[in-house]
C-alpha cells in the first residue's frame, strides 16, 4: 500500500512554499488570534451555493487576501426537504490536501450519504483552494509557510446549522480535512460527532525535509535549522496537543479511522490520540493513505452515520445498508 502512496506521489509536480516563510511577524499574529445563496436541483439533491466572510479577515486582514476573505460552501440536501423547516442530520464535510471545488467530495462522500440514509451534508472551501485561491498560486502550492496556518476551523456554519435546523451535525474529513475537523471539534460545546481519517501534520513535514536534504552535507548546518524551525512551527500549530480538549461527555463521538500502511501520514515518534483524547474511537484501516480515499468509501460513509446514531438513537437511518457494518477499536499500539 505504501508502494502505491510513493507512486501516486511521483504525479504531484507541484511544490509547497516556493516564496518561503514569509513575514516572521506574520507567525506571531496567527498564533495570537489562533448569504447570498444559489440554490439548483439535480437529480434527487437540492443543492445551495452559499458563502460568509470569514472572521479571521476582520482580526487579521492583512493577512487574509479579498479571495481568502470570502469563504465559499455548498449545501447538499434532499429534494423534498423543507429548507429552514424541516431537520436533517447535516455532515461538514472538510477539505482534504489539494482537493479544490465541491465535485470530489460531492461524488465520493456526499451523494452516497444523501441517498443511503438519509444525511445532508455542507462543503466548506478551503482558503487558498478553489475560489479562494489566489490569482498567483498555482494550483496547490501555497506560496508562504504562513498560508497554512491561516487553513482553520469555521465555527459560523454550525451555529448557521442550529439556526436552520439543520442537526445533528457530523465533523468529517480526510487527510487534511480531517484536522481541521478536529479544530472544530475542540471549540464546540455541544455534542457533534466527529469522524475523519487521521493527520499529523508534524512529523509528516519534518521527515519530507529530512529525506529531501539527506544527501546535502555543505549546507548542513542550514538545513538543520530550517527542518528545527519547521518542526517548531508544525508542532505549535498543528499539534492537537496545544489546543483545548474537547469536553469530555464529547470524546465517545468521535472517531479517527487510521490507515495501517499510509505513506503520507507517519505513526512513529508521535504520541497515540488515546493519549491526547483519552477515550476516543480509532479504527484501523489495511489501507495507505491514497488507496483508502479511493477503495476504502463505503466504511467512511458507514461510519459516519455510525456515529450519528451513537450521538442521538432517534435518527432515522436505513434498516437495510448497503454497505457491511465496521468494528471499532481503541488499541494503544498497532
Amino acid at each position: 500500500m505504501m508502494n502505491f502512496d510513493n507512486l501516486f506521489r511521483r504525479f504531484i509536480l507541484t511544490q509547497l512554499f516556493v516564496r518561503g516563510w514569509r513575514n516572521p511577524f506574520h507567525l506571531q499574529e496567527i498564533f495570537t488570534y489562533r448569504r447570498e445563496k444559489i440554490g439548483k436541483q439535480k437529480g434527487n439533491q437540492n443543492y445551495i451555493n452559499a458563502r460568509f466572510r470569514s472572521s479571521l479577515a476582520n482580526y487579521l486582514p492583512h493577512l487574509v487576501p479579498s479571495q481568502v476573505a470570502t469563504a465559499h460552501f455548498q449545501l447538499v440536501l434532499s429534494r423534498d426537504h423543507r429548507f429552514g423547516i424541516d431537520s436533517i442530520p447535516i455532515g461538514i464535510c472538510y477539505t482534504g490536501t489539494g482537493d479544490h471545488g465541491f465535485s470530489r467530495r460531492r461524488l465520493f462522500t456526499v451523494v452516497p450519504l444523501i441517498n443511503q440514509y438519509p444525511i445532508g451534508s455542507i462543503l466548506l472551501e478551503n482558503p487558498y483552494y478553489g475560489l479562494r485561491k489566489p490569482p498567483d498560486q498555482s494550483r496547490s502550492s501555497l506560496l508562504y509557510v504562513t498560508n497554512l496556518y491561516i487553513m482553520s476551523k469555521t465555527l459560523i456554519l454550525l451555529h448557521w446549522c442550529q439556526k436552520m435546523k439543520l442537526t445533528l451535525a457530523i465533523l468529517h474529513g480526510f487527510s487534511l480535512g480531517g484536522h481541521m475537523a478536529s479544530l472544530a471539534f475542540t471549540k464546540w460545546p455541544d455534542p457533534p460527532s466527529r469522524q475523519f481519517y487521521e493527520n499529523k501534520a508534524s512529523q509528516t513535514f519534518y521527515d519530507y525535509l529530512c529525506e529531501r536534504n539527506r544527501s546535502i552535507d555543505s549546507n548542513k548546518i542550514v538545513l538543520d535549522l530550517i527542518k528545527d524551525m519547521m518542526r517548531l512551527l508544525m508542532d505549535e500549530f498543528t499539534s492537537l496537543y496545544n489546543y483545548s480538549c474537547s469536553v469530555q461527555s464529547n470524546i465517545s463521538n468521535a472517531m479517527f479511522i487510521a490507515c495501517t500502511h499510509d505513506g503520507y501520514v507517519l505513526r512513529d515518534g508521535i504520541p497515540h490520540m488515546n493519549d491526547v483524547w483519552p477515550g476516543i474511537h480509532i479504527r484501523y484501516i489495511p489501507h495507505g493513505h491514497a488507496s483508502a480515499f479511493l477503495f476504502n468509501q463505503s466504511d467512511f460513509h458507514h461510519a459516519a452515520a455510525k456515529m450519528l446514531q451513537q450521538q442521538e438513537l432517534n435518527v432515522k437511518l436505513k434498516k437495510h445498508l448497503i454497505i457491511s457494518p465496521i468494528s471499532v477499536t481503541t488499541p494503544k499500539n498497532l
